[in-house]
């Protein structure tokens, strides 16, 4: 959904949720999860080319194709949801909708790409992970810190990956869950599909029925890999459409409003080895089109309800680029080199129900290199530069980083690196709720991580820090301003035991302790939760019980404000509770019970906005 269009009709709830993936760090020890460390020896998104795991110095999360059929990930949020350093915000019915923040950052500092491309909508804010389903998906990698010098605008908090390479094995899934949600996914080596469906059938507090609060997604991808003479051509390409009410919850509930919005993608890259130089060139399409409506004259709570006479809202916004990237790696006895170019040209419009349509092109240009040394020892050292124009803004992003191991078992990594974010087109012309004034936001981003995998099956103790200027965030009144001077701090900790009778546990904790506005000594709004933590104890079977899992998360308040009556973006303390189990029926048939928020906590992140569902379940058969 737009994210103005939330504010103008009051009517969403911005929810964290819960879903506990079970991810692999580039340096700690395999996690809960049965799948093997060999399906992601190797990862393209830390230094964008191929290389080990661990020996990525940029800190890596890698969420595999197992992990997400095994933990029940319906799309890239769930999978995500509780990696270290992410902050999920949930609303919509179904929860269906989602904005996803990397070490308190905002989602428009976090760039998302399908098969290494921007994905659809990031010009008009519109990126939704809820909507990508894991249907077809092999792997997200999740690279945390400052992408510029790489990837360019938008990359401060970090870069999120959805690779489609094809897949392996078939896959059916169906499932059956609690308030009218229905789930099929059929993925192939080549081609995948994907619906959802729900009615959000209960009650709000009080008794109230939540009307108007069905959605439905339908999504399908077809991904193919060749070797045709010396050059490896891969091709991947997919649609999503989606269909909801946007009822507004309890406080201002709307009858009518309906969310319609389709995203295409299409993708092809050649790769051309010779001796020990890779050219690669990646081109790469995306469009979106979104739509929100309501009945004015029958909905007090429609959008353009003060407009006179009244008349029915039907607002369009659509976005589509075109990208096309060229790089070369050269690797060598004393390390590698990676340099290229890249170019993105695009068109976004906006019809807001009122006003004339706007239509807004853009366009980004960029080269950039990248050194990386092996020294002695196994240590790495690596220097990168970017020059990038971003329509009327350009800027210089470089970083500086790499690897020292102390001993056998204690490594440190260590980034530091200047980023920056352009405004988009939606900051600078959405109507009502944007700011021509605005300039791109300048930071200087760094981390440190010590690392040592003899304490248990692994430990992980990391330091992050974002500071710099005219940083982008909303006032009250939801239109962006430049912040002065703000900084931004936080620390993580991540640690896994090794396998006990086939058992296993692992902790995971975020401490955004400090999202400041240096200016006027507040804490900034939206940056994410003050302290967050994910213990999972999983059992990966080998009879009857293919494997189970129970996650407990728990997450503090995302503001040092007084809660007592909650604002937009600030919600309260909870823990969740979620659990599946895995029955092995035959040779390819597998049984799934799975649980939701045992606990049975609700919240809501608006006073009277969305509430959670309440404790849910789901029956799902699978093959495998």
């Amino acid at each position: 959904m737009h994210r103005y269009a939330l504010p103008r009709a009051l009517c969403a709830a911005a929810v964290l949720t819960l879903a506990v993936p079970v991810a692999t760090r580039a340096d700690v020890a395999p996690t809960p999860s049965p799948t093997p460390l060999t399906e992601i020896v190797r990862v393209t998104t830390s230094d964008r080319s191929p290389e080990a795991l661990g020996a990525a110095a940029r800190t890596t999360y890698v969420v595999t194709q197992a992990q997400m059929l095994a933990h029940g990930y319906r799309n890239v949020a769930d999978a995500i949801a509780d990696l270290p350093g992410v902050s999920l915000h949930r609303y919509g019915p179904g929860a269906a909708l989602a904005s996803v923040g990397i070490r308190g950052s905002t989602s428009e500092q976090v760039l998302v790409l399908i098969d290494g491309a921007p994905a659809a909508g990031a010009q008009v804010d519109s990126v939704d992970l809820a909507s990508i389903q894991t249907s077809g998906v092999q792997r997200i990698e999740v690279v945390e810190g400052g992408g510029s010098t790489l990837y360019g605008s938008g990359s401060v908090g970090g870069v999120i990956n959805i690779i489609t390479t094809p897949l392996k094995t078939t896959v059916v899934d169906a499932r059956e869950g609690s308030f009218g949600q229905r789930d099929l996914r059929v993925q192939t080596p080549n081609v995948s599909f994907a619906r959802s469906v729900g009615t959000d059938d209960f009650p709000l507090p009080g008794g109230a029925p939540l009307a108007n609060a069905d959605y439905s997604i339908t999504a399908g991808r077809i991904s193919l890999a060749r070797t045709i003479g010396g050059i490896a051509a891969g091709f991947s390409a997919g649609v999503t459409d989606r269909h909801q009410g946007d009822n507004g919850g309890d406080a201002f509930f709307s009858p009518t409003t309906r969310q319609d919005d389709v995203t295409r993608d299409a993708h092809l890259t050649l790769a051309h080895a010779a001796g020990n130089a890779t050219t690669t060139l990646q081109l790469d399409g995306t469009s979106l089109a979104l739509a929100l409506t309501c009945d004015t004259p029958v909905d007090a709570a429609c959008i353009n309800s003060y407009l006179t006479p009244p008349t029915p809202y039907a607002e369009l916004v659509t976005e589509g680029r075109l990208d096309a990237s060229l790089r070369r790696t050269i690797d060598d006895a004393a390390g590698s080199t990676i340099a290229g170019i890249d170019l993105a040209r695009g068109v976004a419009r906006v019809d807001d129900g009122t006003d004339p349509l706007e239509i807004h092109p853009f366009d980004q240009s960029a080269a950039y290199v990248q050194r990386r040394w092996s020294l002695h020892g196994g240590n790495v050292l690596y220097a990168g530069l970017r020059g990038e124009r971003d329509n009327d803004a350009g800027a210089f992003s470089p970083s500086l980083g790499g690897i020292a191991r102390l001993s056998q078992h204690v490594v440190v990594r260590a980034n530091l690196a200047t980023a920056f974010r352009a405004p988009t087109a939606d900051d600078l012309y959405y109507p009502f709720f944007s700011n021509p004034n605005l300039v791109p936001e300048k930071t200087r981003v760094g981390d440190i991580t010590i690392d040592d995998d003899a304490i248990l099956g692994g430990v992980a103790l990391g330091w992050f820090s974002t500071s710099g200027t005219n940083l982008i965030a909303d006032d009250s009144n939801f239109v962006p301003q430049n912040i002065g001077h703000a900084s931004l701090a936080g620390l993580t900790l991540t640690a896994a035991t090794r396998p006990f009778h086939d058992f296993t546990s692992s902790l995971e904790v975020t401490n955004l302790y400090r999202a400041q506005d240096l200016d006027s000594d507040t804490r900034i709004n939206g940056r994410g939760p003050v302290f967050g933590a994910n213990l999972e104890l999983a059992y990966g079977g080998r009879g009857i019980v293919d494997d189970a899992a129970i996650d407990v998360r728990s997450e503090g308040a995302r503001s040092s404000v007084d809660l007592s009556a909650p604002a937009f973006d600030q919600a309260v303390a909870y823990s969740r509770i979620d659990a599946f189990v895995r029955l092995r029926l035959g040779p390819r048939a597998l049984l799934t019970l799975r649980g939701f928020n045992l606990g049975n906590e609700r919240y809501a992140e608006i006073a009277n906005g969305y509430p959670m569902p309440g404790r849910s379940y789901a029956l799902e058969l699978s093959t495998r």
